[in-house]
């Protein structure tokens, strides 16, 4: 059974060591349920030439893709899967952010803009105006973006997929809008089910990942998007179940066998 590396941080207040931040913490405990050795850690380059195929690190998203490389492997899943196209409810198309910065049409049209390449540039974002653009790359590298006609959402959730299943569904539209009052929505559950039927027939499905979902004011479930499990925030998901949804794509991702599949 391989390692689990945890990054953690100093802290001066208590003097001790501690995981670097929330998700990670959830996960460690996760772990030491099903008595995993964890080993921490503070820089990738502490534990790049003894990290192994079966190991498993917690960290961010651009650390564990250098731990990826090391072993030939990019992970990928796209936001919006063919199979669950149906479900979008919008159109999406692709652009770059200096084509829209430089037309007033679509900078000011209350589009949902994001990097087609998640881990670059910005977080993405409704752009209805020119400061909206703000924080949104620079004129010198033109990112391709993502766009999408924006949805009048309500409230929206994540679901947690392991192993095909769906293993909880957390509600998280508040998070990011405070004035939302997603308590008062709920989600059609046939609608989820036909989404996971949808799922089970892509045939290069990831075997852990999040599955986003929202309901609109005018009443329809509808996809958000797709997002890998390899480090993914955790939104209040049960730890045990936390950790079995990161090994099972460390493990799929690496080709090993998943020891925490149980």
């Amino acid at each position: 059974m391989g390692k689990v590396y945890l990054k953690t941080k100093y802290d001066n207040e208590m003097k001790m060591e501690i995981p670097h931040n929330h998700n990670f913490a959830s996960a460690m405990f996760g772990f030491r349920e099903m008595a995993a050795e964890i080993v921490p850690y503070h820089l990738i380059d502490d534990i790049y030439d003894d990290f192994k195929r079966e190991d498993i690190a917690l960290d961010y998203i651009d650390q564990c893709n250098v731990l990826f490389n090391k072993f030939g492997v990019t992970p990928h899943i796209p936001d919006y899967p063919d199979v669950l196209k149906p479900f979008l409810g919008r159109k999406i198309w692709k652009d770059t952010i200096n084509s829209i910065s430089r037309d007033e049409n679509k900078w000011s049209a209350g589009y949902f803009v994001k990097p087609a390449v998640r881990s670059k540039a910005f977080t993405g974002k409704t752009i209805s105006s020119i400061k909206d653009l703000m924080g949104c790359g620079n004129h010198a590298e033109d990112y391709e973006v993502l766009v999408s006609e924006s949805l009048d959402i309500a409230a929206e959730w994540r679901c947690f997929i392991t192993y095909d299943e769906i293993i909880d569904v957390r509600p998280y539209g508040m998070i990011i809008d405070k004035s939302r009052k997603g308590y008062l929505y709920h989600y059609d559950a046939q609608v989820l089910n036909s989404m996971m039927e949808s799922f089970v027939s892509w045939e290069d499905r990831p075997m852990a990942c999040s599955m986003d979902i929202c309901v609109t004011k005018d009443g329809r479930t509808l996809l958000v998007e797709f997002n890998d499990a390899y480090s993914l925030g955790a939104y209040g998901l049960a730890d045990i179940y936390y950790a079995k949804l990161i090994s099972a794509r460390w493990s799929q991702l690496l080709g090993v066998k998943d020891e925490y599949h149980f």
